[in-house]
């Protein structure tokens, strides 16, 4: 065990090391640690996101945090790290002063101590956001991280006002046991007989297959209240919502059926739906079955109803006396959990419209994409000779797994093969392509979210396979974002830099017209120095934008908005004479001069050239028909109109233009619509 954790312990020094490849190492290793934690962690389930936030003063530090959509739960990191490589004891006396100095932070941050911090900071965002909170706040949760080892088994929870504090020590040992073996120490197990304030009686229904079994109940609201209370959003690790964090109108239904009608909230309420393995039935009075104890509880559906329950009561002080939800509870054998538990959310959340696999590692686009990362050879840099892989890290973990296998001569092979700065993850991945597409104020809204948002893009672009190409072109935007990221560190500090550096590149795609060249990109294996020097004007041009919102008092909000793109897109920034140089000629840039998403393929090139063939009086004449004969929707029309429009010009149309163009135009001739310029062809051919 010994080696195995001073394994991971070198790792995480090395991965550091990697991050922070600039000159303020020593200032930067902290946060690339804090977030490293936050990856595993959220990766585990452990956390829904975090974003790092340097802050000490006497008496007080924070490196980290993450506050719920809903402003209900605050999340804190305070870091105390090594990094020597060696395996280090971390007292218990150094893992409470960590915490208690986290804890000030909090309590100071409730006094106000925002008015003490520079107006320009990530500090004082996070200050003033839990200044703003303090009315929403129900539960905190302080975490240490630490490559060190300790000795501390549990610290009890505390009240802060009205608010629950809780701690949470993550050390090397905890890491190694829960993220890399995949095993948890502290699993969610359930305690029906003491956790309810009567015992649970259940209805087992009658069994269809062999890998599971369903067991249907009736929960108080207190029973789900003491749930939340003691294991938090874990409850909700595999349900869809949760990972988009829902709210709005059903969130304020359900509480005010709390709160003005809870003798209806069993009619009006669906109830939820929960995944387990190893569930105990016993036998009570009457012979009647009763819930007793069960492995892996999951609530898979109803996260919404769970957390306005706890919320409700502990920050409304609602009644809950009278308030019972029904719960659909499915057993499911070990070795298929994963497998079917995620099924079971997905279909439980179909009202939303949403597909888990959509969001999984396991959908096909990040197959390709690690695929090709195993496969394809990036050039050697000028001077060197050997090649390697750009290692895409589809599940947090792969990385170290792979590396650790064979002798030491063939671990040594691999991270040759796959260097630690090479290797990215799905929500780096989600950075990249959001940043050159022109969304920094997605990017904005953090690692997880974005990552949502970018596949949420990805599931309306319709089927799309990445090839080669787009591989490649994907690999110089990770480039491109990985020297921003250094070039905002070393001449801007640590202050609103991942927002300064996705701003910067989205400003660039837009001033370049996407015609930058990404394969001369791959091909040297770095920016150049005209590239460097003039991302450097353009940040030093940007950040000022963003740290002075107008009438907003918090810059990580006013970043998170598309009104602040709408700032920094029309800046005009002086570049370099020879930045021209760095971009493809317009006249290589189109049909598919850029490998992307939302390039169109092969296919939809075809229709693209057909749509192109018709004629502005076709278009002109369809939106015209259609309207006297209202036989189309009106967006129909419309965009027959603008279709017109783009003919006219002589413009190209775009990849879902053309797609629902061609459509309509054949709705249209089923119809009856007739014009000189429509051949009977058209039709042949699309079919």
């Amino acid at each position: 065990m010994s080696e195995e954790l001073k394994k991971l312990c070198n790792e995480l020094c090395q991965e550091v090391v990697a991050r922070s490849d600039t000159e303020d190492y020593e200032l930067l290793r902290e946060d690339q640690f804090t977030e490293i934690m936050i990856e595993y962690l959220v990766e585990a389930g452990e956390l829904d996101d975090g974003r790092i936030c340097f802050n000490k003063m006497k008496g007080h530090k924070v490196n980290g945090y993450h506050i719920s959509d809903d402003g209900d739960r605050l999340d804190l990191f305070i870091t105390e790290c090594f990094l020597n490589g060696e395996l280090n004891s971390l007292p218990k006396s150094s893992c409470i002063n960590a915490l208690k100095r986290l804890q000030t932070f909090f309590q100071r941050a409730l006094g106000g101590v925002y008015k003490n911090l520079e107006d320009a900071s990530d500090a004082f965002d996070l200050a003033h956001s839990i200044y703003q909170s303090e009315d929403m706040l129900v539960r905190v949760r302080l975490y240490l991280f630490t490559d060190g080892l300790t000795k501390v088994e549990e610290l009890p929870h505390v009240q802060v006002g009205d608010v629950e504090v809780s701690f949470h020590i993550w050390d090397l040992n905890r890491l190694f046991q829960t993220v890399i073996l995949g095993r948890r120490l502290d699993r969610i197990v359930i305690d029906f007989e003491h956790l309810s304030e009567q015992p649970v009686q259940c209805l087992i229904a009658n069994k269809t297959s062999e890998n599971y079994r369903c067991i249907f109940a009736v929960f108080s609201a207190k029973t789900l209240v003491n749930l939340y209370s003691k294991y938090g959003p874990r409850l909700l690790e595999r349900n869809v919502r949760s990972f988009l964090q829902a709210r709005g109108n059903i969130n304020k239904g359900i509480r005010q059926t709390i709160t003005k009608e809870p003798d209806m909230f069993l009619a009006y309420n669906n109830g939820l739906s929960a995944t387990c393995s190893n569930l105990e039935v016993v036998k009570g009075s009457e012979n009647l079955p009763f819930l007793k104890r069960a492995s892996d509880f999951q609530i898979v559906n109803g996260g919404q109803t769970t957390g306005s329950l706890f919320h409700a009561f502990k920050k409304d002080g609602a009644d809950l006396a009278n308030i019972f939800v029904p719960v659909k509870i499915t057993e499911i054998n070990g070795e298929d959990i994963d497998l079917i538990a995620p099924k079971i959310s997905q279909y439980a959340n179909s009202q939303n419209k949403v597909n888990m696999a959509d969001f999984s590692a396991n959908h096909p686009y990040h197959i390709k994409i690690q695929e090709f990362s195993r496969t394809i050879f990036a050039p050697p840099k000028a001077g060197g000779q050997k090649q390697t892989h750009w290692y895409y890290e589809r599940a947090r973990g792969q990385y170290l797994d792979e590396k650790g296998r064979g002798t030491v001569s063939q671990r040594n092979a691999f991270e040759a093969l796959n260097p630690n700065r090479q290797k990215f993850t799905k929500t780096d991945l989600g950075k990249y392509e959001n940043s050159w597409a022109q969304l920094p104020h997605l990017v904005s809204k953090g690692a997880q979210k974005n990552f949502l948002e970018f596949m949420q893009r990805l599931d309306k672009r319709g089927k799309y396979e990445p090839d080669e190409a787009y591989f490649k072109k994907l690999i110089a935007r990770a480039i491109l974002f990985k020297e921003t990221d250094r070039i905002v560190a070393r001449e801007l500090g640590g202050a609103y830099k991942a927002q300064t550096v996705t701003y910067a590149i989205a400003w660039l795609s837009y001033r370049s017209e996407q015609r930058l060249d990404l394969d001369g990109i791959w091909s040297r294996q770095e920016l150049g120095p005209i590239l460097s020097d003039c991302l450097e004007s353009i940040c030093q041009a940007v950040q000022p934008k963003l740290v002075q919102p107008p009438g907003i008092a918090n810059v990580t909000e006013w970043c998170k908005k598309e009104a602040c793109w709408d700032v920094v897109k029309p800046l005009s920034i002086s570049l370099s004479d020879q930045f021209e140089s760095v971009l493809i000629p317009e006249t290589q840039h189109a049909p598919r001069g850029i490998a992307d998403i939302d390039e169109p393929n092969d296919d939809e090139v075809k229709i693209i050239e057909l749509v192109s063939k018709i004629s502005s009086e076709t278009w002109f004449s369809l939106s015209k028909w259609a309207k006297e004969t209202q036989n189309l929707l009106p967006w129909q029309r419309s965009l027959a109109y603008s279709l017109g429009r783009v003919a006219e010009s002589g413009r190209r149309p775009s990849r879902k233009q053309a797609a629902k163009g061609i459509e309509m135009l054949e709705k249209a001739n089923n119809l009856g619509f007739k014009h000189e310029s429509v051949a009977d062809k058209t039709t042949l051919e699309i079919s």
